[in-house]
């Protein structure tokens, strides 16, 4: 047998790594479990993903919502995060059982997300404005959700499996979220409104419930009492987190690159609905097309990814994916059409795996396991501004100038975010700070 924290076996499909156990006879140890459940978990998260959550935007731009109200979409829940993020870290630290904290904000999330389908019902002047002010209120148990899922992430397997069960995981979530989403397009073309949204966003809801059938099932590190009470005595505030920053070089030059490069991830993720629907013109069929073709064939990058990350050389050069993406924006920005759409989409299946799995691994190797819902924190307040203030920004910029504007200066600030990433030689193989370490954050 494999030692525990040595890589997938090589020449192992993912079928293979999904379904097959090798010695049937031996007991699956603790992260090889956890790690099928994992996959079984974002089976179900595709589902929302692809579906419901991908048509919330248009969904909006449907309501008739004017520009600026799209682009408070985005902003106000990260908002919202910002100011629940640190009492929000501070109570998960606290919490002995992760994946209770994660089932129950998920529940709310989506219980909320089915709920939209009655905004219809509404007057057009209320209805977008309801539907941007439940979502950004059920931001407070999003927060919660991200940082114990994250914590979770970095707990369920060995630092040596984890990118792999990343790439393994999105190529699942990949693999179904491509069907998912063509049909979520063709159901909302075929089939009357305001029932296609309807029946779609509770879909959202029943997905969700599966999700938390099969997260239940982790075998994940018990915490002792004691170890429950140390933690809830040291606290996560501002101070806290600027301690965190100035004391851990490696989270330091992590956080200074990634708030770069998010500043041209979130400029333009208002405007991409807005310019599909209303400069375009594009279907909800050709929109739901086009995100199969980008999640179809990110599956076969992720799966590649899973077999080559297993070296160290490939996981220090992942930062390259930050400058592809850049292209993402500046290829939407050129399309004069609704067909030429699809480059972009070609585009964002090729550099978007690598991107997710370059953020997330990057955050657990500069971060301790047992400050981690501490970084997390840290990281996703840091995440959040940009979100509550890019998108803005670039709704901003397109109603003063013109939208494809705005997409170009979203490639150049990620190109630069990308170069950021390789001047600080973030993402290169280094031991996370030890807290008995000298430049490790205060207890």
């Amino acid at each position: 047998m494999a030692a525990p924290d040595a890589g997938p076996p090589p020449g192992r499909s993912l079928w293979d790594r999904l379904f097959r156990r090798g010695d049937r006879s031996a007991p699956l140890p603790p992260e090889r479990h956890n790690e099928r459940v994992l996959y079984a978990e974002v089976f179900f998260q595709s589902i929302a993903g692809a579906g419901a959550l991908s048509f919330l935007a248009v969904f909006l731009v449907r309501l008739g919502a004017p520009n600026w109200l799209v682009g408070l979409h985005t902003s106000l829940p990260a908002l919202v995060t910002i100011l629940a993020i640190l009492p929000v870290g501070a109570f998960v630290r606290r919490q002995r059982n992760l994946v209770r904290v994660v089932n129950v904000a998920r529940l709310i999330y989506r219980s909320a997300v089915a709920s939209f389908g009655l905004l219809v019902y509404l007057p057009a002047a209320v209805a977008p404005f309801l539907l941007v002010a439940v979502e950004s209120l059920v931001a407070i148990p999003g927060a919660a959700l991200n940082v114990a899922s994250t914590t979770i992430l970095g707990r369920a397997t060995t630092p040596r499996r984890r990118p792999s069960m990343l790439s393994t995981r999105m190529a699942v979530h990949g693999l179904m979220g491509s069907a998912v989403g063509l049909l979520a397009g063709l159901w909302l073309d075929r089939v009357v409104y305001p029932l296609n949204y309807q029946l779609l966003f509770l879909s959202a809801l029943l997905a969700g419930l599966g999700s938390i059938a099969m997260l239940s099932r982790l075998k994940l590190p018990t915490i002792s009492p004691e170890q429950a009470a140390a933690r809830a005595r040291v606290g996560v505030g501002v101070g806290q987190v600027l301690a965190l920053v100035r004391a851990t070089p490696l989270f330091r030059d992590f956080a200074i690159a990634a708030f770069i490069f998010r500043i041209g991830q979130d400029l333009p993720m208002a405007l991409y609905a807005i310019y599909r629907v209303r400069t375009l013109g594009a279907s909800d069929a050709w929109i739901g097309a086009l995100l199969t073709i980008q999640r179809f064939l990110s599956v076969f990058v992720y799966i590649i990814l899973s077999r080559v990350l297993s070296k160290t050389r490939s996981r220090s050069i992942l930062w390259v994916s930050c400058l592809g993406i850049a292209l993402f924006p500046l290829a939407m920005a050129l399309a004069r059409t609704p067909e030429q759409l699809v480059i972009s989409a070609i585009l964002g299946g090729l550099f978007a795996p690598g991107v997710d799995i370059f953020m997330t691994n990057t955050l657990f190797q500069v971060s301790t396991e047992e400050e981690r819902p501490s970084f997390v924190a840290a990281n996703t307040l840091l995440a959040n501004v940009t979100a509550f203030a890019a998108p803005l920004l670039g709704t901003l910029l397109a109603d003063l100038t013109f939208i494809r504007l705005a997409l170009y200066v979203a490639t150049g600030l990620r190109m630069l975010g990308g170069l950021a990433f390789w001047r600080l030689n973030v993402g290169a193989e280094q031991p996370a700070p030890s807290p008995e370490q000298p430049d490790a954050p205060p207890a």
